[in-house]
């Protein structure tokens, strides 16, 4: 039986499902005041851009070593590809839907399982067979969704006010971690042992899972749009829709930069070099920024060419990353192309 959604109230301390052990507990921790930095984008063309996903995508999530995609199509449903051969691996069908829309997906850090999510149903992948290993059913559309290493845990953002975590190696109901709005950004490390909740009220938590503890939680200004922890656990980045971003040093337990990015800015996704040293970021603008985390400045920047089949929008960003050795900057748009930027 599939398991069922429990809505819990609004600004409740996190509670488990009757069946699990689990406790979430919040605690307050997180200080800084805000400053800023203006933003500039470069006008520089990308390196390479390879088209995906024809039919219009409503999704694309690229994989940490920046090899594969998973694409969600609107023609031809969900997909695992090699974005650079244009090679389309396996189909990812959402039990008898064929053309499943997803407009949410993610891989494991090594890059063997993979998660996707249909509006209210939400499909656990093994990548190197193309077997379902789980499905659960929601009530209320999945805005977001991470997973650990071998998919162990997952941890998905919800409309209903809540995150859920999942037991990814055996089909269970979930943790409910509520909120008092919808959940729109998540991440969890490698090791299934951190995790981070953002939701649209702008609060920001961060969780030790093994604990079962809240040991940061952050308000800011505007909904929380993007949270990214670094590989190594180090470090966690979190965005809001406008205003500046935010790095904790989850290592020293301090605020590493309390004010990244312009005033009039936003985030809208993030993610961490293999190494933690180097931070991409996107915006709604279409700006595209690379950031030194040990300083806190701008290394490069791009901005977003128009689109190709509207002048005057720019394309908007499904995913950024960066290839395996860390000499490209990869981001996925909403023309189901990646565009291929050189660092340095």
């Amino acid at each position: 039986m599939k398991p069922p959604l429990h809505p819990a109230a609004p600004e409740q301390p996190p509670r488990a499902h009757p069946n699990r052990r689990l406790v979430l507990r919040g605690a307050l921790a997180g200080v800084g005041a805000l400053g800023g930095l203006a933003l500039s984008g470069c006008a520089e063309p990308p390196a390479e851009a390879v088209a995906l996903g024809y039919g219009g995508v409503l999704s694309m999530r690229l994989s940490p070593d920046g090899e594969q995609a998973l694409v969600g199509s609107v023609q031809q449903g969900a997909g695992l590809w090699n974005w650079r051969t244009q090679q389309r691996l396996a189909n990812l069908s959402h039990a008898e839907q064929e053309r499943a829309q997803v407009f949410a997906s993610a891989f494991a850090p090594d890059g063997t399982r993979g998660v996707t999510a249909e509006r209210h149903n939400l499909v656990h992948w093994d990548l190197t067979t193309g077997r379902v290993l789980g499905h659960w059913s929601a009530q209320a559309s999945v805005r977001s969704v991470a997973l650990s290493n071998q998919g162990r845990r997952i941890l998905a953002g919800l409309n209903s006010r809540e995150a859920w975590l999942l037991d990814g190696l055996n089909v269970r109901l979930p943790v409910i971690i509520p909120h008092a709005e919808a959940v729109r950004a998540v991440d969890i490390s490698a090791d299934a042992a951190l995790g981070a909740t953002g939701a649209d009220d702008g609060l920001l938590r961060a969780w030790d899972l093994e604990r079962g503890a809240a040991f940061i939680t952050w308000k800011f200004e505007a909904p929380v749009t993007t949270v990214a922890l670094s590989p190594d656990r180090r470090l966690l980045f979190a965005g809001p829709a406008h205003g500046q971003g935010r790095i904790w040093d989850l290592a020293q337990g301090t605020v590493l930069h309390p004010s990244l990015g312009g005033v009039r800015g936003g985030f809208s996704q993030a993610r961490f070099s293999a190494d933690g040293a180097l931070l991409l970021t996107a915006a709604a603008n279409g700006q595209i920024t690379l950031w030194t985390v040990a300083s806190g400045q701008v290394w490069q920047s791009w901005q977003l060419p128009r689109s190709l089949t509207d002048r005057t929008e720019r394309l908007g960003v499904l995913d950024i990353g960066f290839d395996a050795q860390t000499r490209l900057a990869l981001v996925a748009v909403t023309s189901g192309q990646v565009l291929v930027w050189r660092l340095g």
